[in-house]
């Protein structure tokens, strides 16, 4: 914004106003940022109008135990809510209520997990485990696993029609035979099993004692040859055996992260599972079985398989985007970053899918980071935050960075393989060690050409949050720490002690940028008169005022310090007690004379523990000096 020139007596006063504020931009120098913008600003979000306020705070709900929270899940189940918190090497349901625990299993992978709700069940994945919770236990997945009919139709000496895949998450399979009612030797389609479960003809159990079983040959030889069937052509007898083939089961518990995708209906979705060391470019999809012809997540037939991309560039995590579902492969220049996988229907009409390559170049750092802000498919890699973009006119797809603002800080972080993110209000939140990055979607996004890309978001930075892993419940945002806690952004109250992190304060600051005042060739003076900020009002806050110079890097402290606490009945401290019942906005002059200077920055902080804080503008009156020597 130009400085604006006011008539009146010599010597000329000019003014420069910052009034359109938006988000912090550190990726330039801070003489040299937009005037709507700041150089710093921690712990500040827009509100409704964009102006910047203090971020709420947080407060810990209960300490599970010592170990790291590695996540958090809930289910809805029956009009009760179920809360599931995996620490350490347990998993509990938490009654938030009543903040009591109920561990319901123990010995589990002490590592990250991730979780997805289907049928009225939670799966949780831990990288070592398979697991499903029904809303009273927890138990392996196997344990429930599908028993997959592989051959219907066989004789006795085997043979028959191929029915169904073998189930990776069990090595029982089953299958049906049509009796000739004089054999006694019935042939099973493997060979070297491990054991027969059950034998039934017409539906009736027979008696181990009543037949042999050779598990080299894979044979069945009865006693007596079982009778043929009463409705001609029809099944009548059955066999469930086991086969283990090694690294079936371990297939799907060494997973890591898995997600649904498909064209909707009991029918049509499917969950796709990933994040397997072992196989780290292969996924792998549950299916649909009789008799009800739902999608079982404990059925993953051993022939849904899909290798994507080079071995060697693990699958790092899923998208919706369109009609698409898109895979986020780790960076790596040799292979494609963004494959998308289709689904559509076969002649009989059962669900396809098939995988093509997207974009090569950016790929994705962290397993965790992955959330949608609005519509768009938000992940992290080493370079910033990327969101998956396309054009209309030819469906071209490519990635987009969406964090210009807050890369040269974020990407200095290290550890950024173990952030977490979140979408919460319309806004993206990535947590790592302890500092948080928000891309605000409620604010207007910036085209900013050095992005790569069509758009950036308007970003924060917040401190102090010491976020492991996150879960979003209707509104309501809880994190778990590294340290065995479960706690909650204050959302649920109105009282100003919503503005401390577990009963400490929140330091809140904005500063303008490094201003010239259009000219880096001319000295400037501040007069003792005309300088001012407005402040938002609140119940309770207070402000702190400095001038920092480029003669003065260290600042010129104002001795004017402002309080703003307005009157209200619901949340009163009469330690700090006004009658000022005015809601309006309050403006504070500064009062402080600032000689010769050529940068100059306006700093407004509050950190007061339980206050509010918000600015709804700035005036800087100033007078030219001599030119700079």
């Amino acid at each position: 914004m130009e400085a604006v020139k006011i008539n009146g007596n010599p010597p000329e006063t000019y003014t420069v106003k910052y009034s359109t504020f938006k988000g912090v931009d550190l990726s330039t120098d801070p003489t040299v940022v937009d005037r709507s913008r700041s150089p710093y600003a921690p712990n500040l979000i827009s509100d409704a109008g964009g102006y910047p306020e203090k971020r709420v705070g947080w407060r810990t709900l209960k300490t599970i135990g010592t170990a790291k929270i590695n996540g958090l899940y809930r289910l809805y189940k029956a009009g009760e809510e179920h809360l599931i918190v995996h620490c350490g090497t347990k998993i509990y349901r938490w009654y938030a209520d009543d903040t009591a625990t109920a561990e319901l299993i123990t010995d589990v992978a002490n590592a990250p997990s991730t979780a997805f709700v289907h049928g009225g069940k939670l799966y949780i994945l831990t990288g070592t485990e398979y697991l499903v919770y029904d809303g009273s236990t927890i138990a392996a997945v196997s344990s429930v696993a599908y028993v997959p009919t592989t051959v219907i139709s066989a004789p006795p000496a085997g043979g028959g029609t191929a029915h169904e895949a073998v189930n990776l998450l069990t090595p029982k399979r089953k299958n049906s035979f049509l009796s000739s009612g004089t054999a006694t030797v019935y042939q099973l389609d493997s060979t070297g099993i491990t054991s027969v479960s059950s034998v039934t003809v017409d539906g009736v159990a027979v008696a181990a004692e009543d037949y042999t079983v050779d598990l080299t040959n894979g044979t069945v030889t009865f006693n007596t040859a079982p009778a043929a069937p009463s409705v001609e052509g029809e099944d009548n007898v059955v066999i469930e055996f086991s086969k283990t083939v090694t690294g079936y089961e371990d297939a799907i518990n060494k997973c890591r992260f898995a997600a649904l995708y498909g064209f909707g209906g009991n029918e049509g979705e499917r969950v796709f599972f990933s994040g397997n060391p072992d196989n780290p470019n292969v996924d792998w999809h549950c299916e649909i079985h009789e008799p009800d012809y739902q999608v079982d997540p404990a059925y993953i037939p051993d022939t849904s398989f899909d290798f994507i991309g080079a071995d060697a560039n693990p699958i790092m995590g899923y998208r919706r985007f369109g009609a698409y579902q898109a895979i986020i492969k780790g960076q790596n220049d040799q292979d494609a970053a963004i494959f998308l996988r289709s689904w559509g229907l076969d002649a009989d009409g059962n669900a396809t899918f098939s995988v093509t390559q997207g974009v090569s170049g950016v790929g994705a750092i962290s397993r965790y980071a992955f959330a949608n802000l609005g519509d768009e498919a938000l992940f992290l890699s080493r370079s910033g935050i990327y969101g998956i973009a396309s054009t209309d006119v030819d469906t071209f797809h490519t990635v987009q960075n969406r964090s210009h603002y807050v890369d040269t800080q974020l990407c200095r972080e290290p550890n950024l393989d173990r952030a977490c993110a979140v979408e919460w209000d319309n806004r993206y939140l990535l947590c790592v060690n302890g500092n948080c990055y928000v891309l605000d979607g409620k604010q207007n996004k910036t085209y900013k050409p050095q992005s790569g890309g069509d758009y950036v978001y308007e970003c924060y930075t917040w401190t102090n949050i010491p976020a492991v892993c996150f879960l979003e419940v209707e509104g309501t945002l809880y994190f778990g720490t590294a340290d065995g806690r479960v706690c909650m952004f204050n959302t649920d109250t109105e009282r100003m002690s919503r503005f401390s992190d577990d009963g400490a304060a929140i330091t809140a600051v904005w500063t303008t940028k490094a201003d010239d005042d259009g000219d880096i060739g001319r000295m400037k003076t501040l007069p003792m008169r005309g300088t001012a900020v407005m402040l938002k009002p609140n119940t309770r806050s207070s402000a702190k005022f400095a001038i920092v110079t480029d003669f003065d890097a260290g600042g010129i402290e104002v001795a004017t310090e402002a309080e703003m606490n307005a009157f209200n009945f619901a949340d009163i401290d009469f330690s700090d007690f006004s009658f000022e019942t005015g809601q309006g906005a309050r403006t504070y002059a500064l009062n402080t004379r600032v000689r010769k200077y050529i940068t100059c920055q306006i700093v407004v902080s509050n950190d007061q523990v339980d206050e509010g804080f918000g600015i709804f503008g700035i005036v800087k009156r100033f007078r030219w000096n001599r030119y700079v020597k």
